[in-house]
């Protein structure tokens, strides 16, 4: 308890900076070279390429959610862009910002509140009858008497699940990765004159960051923008979902 600092400034606050000032410039850059075009000339370069960055996610959202949250595609790659230029920086040596439990938890709440907001807004009052044991009526139509503790804990589990699953995969990445060094470290240590410099962990550490940050990163951002449709899908009550939604449904079981 005698080293436990609560108040002092973590390292991934000055990541989060970092990361907030490098999708600043690359809107601003986009924003300047998209104004630069000519109405009849088309995009290229940056602009064309930053387009079909942001049309890949429209085109996943109407698949997924639908046309009608067409306008939720700004939130989603920005959700995308943040997770993956996140896990990128450590690359560079600097702390990833997913490696701190309260930004997940803060990006989890977000795909969290989005549940209720769809739920209500597409389901009404009725969005409360999912948490609630019904009886059905000889007509078949179904009352709800009490409410069920099983569907109240199942609808805040993937809170939990979203945020720890982002943020144990990076932790994890960095135990990894620190882990490999001390031990490459130790064996360099033991060469003669040359031993001092830990030659080893330097060649064979550049593929395991790419790896964890890159590769792992990417994959960890996919996961995390998808989950969130799939869940807002769900809260929409649509009785047919999309077959993207079933594939991501059968291969994680914490969705219900």
């Amino acid at each position: 308890m005698s080293e436990w600092q609560p108040l002092s400034i973590r390292p991934q606050i000055f990541s989060i900076i970092v990361v907030a000032v490098i999708i600043a410039i690359c809107c601003i850059i986009y924003y300047k070279k998209s104004k630069s075009l000519k109405a009849n000339e088309a995009p290229s370069g940056y602009v064309l390429a930053v387009e079909i960055y942001v049309s890949y996610f429209r085109n996943m959202i109407h698949e997924i959610l639908g046309p009608k949250f067409d306008k939720t595609t700004p939130l989603f790659v920005f959700i995308f862009t943040y997770i993956l230029v996140s896990n990128v920086i450590g690359v560079f040596g600097l702390e990833n910002p997913t490696g701190s439990y309260t930004v997940t938890l803060s990006m989890a709440l977000i795909m969290y509140i989005g549940v209720w907001v769809v739920g209500f807004k597409f389901q009404k009052l009725s969005y409360l009858k999912n948490f609630c044991l019904k009886i059905k009526t000889k007509k078949g139509k179904q009352i709800p008497v009490f409410i069920n503790p099983l569907e109240v804990m199942s609808n805040i589990a993937p809170l939990i699940s979203m945020s720890f699953r982002l943020w144990g995969n990076i932790t994890a990445g960095s135990i990894i990765i620190s882990l490999w060094f001390f031990f490459t470290n130790w064996i360099w240590m033991n060469v003669p004159v040359i031993g001092v410099i830990n030659l080893l962990g330097g060649l064979t550490g550049a593929p395991i960051r790419a790896y964890f940050d890159l590769l792992s990163g990417l994959i960890q951002a996919l996961v995390f923008t998808m989950l969130t449709m799939v869940y807002w899908t769900m809260a929409k009550g649509d009785d047919a979902p999309a077959p993207q939604v079933e594939i991501i449904r059968q291969s994680n079981p914490l969705i219900r």
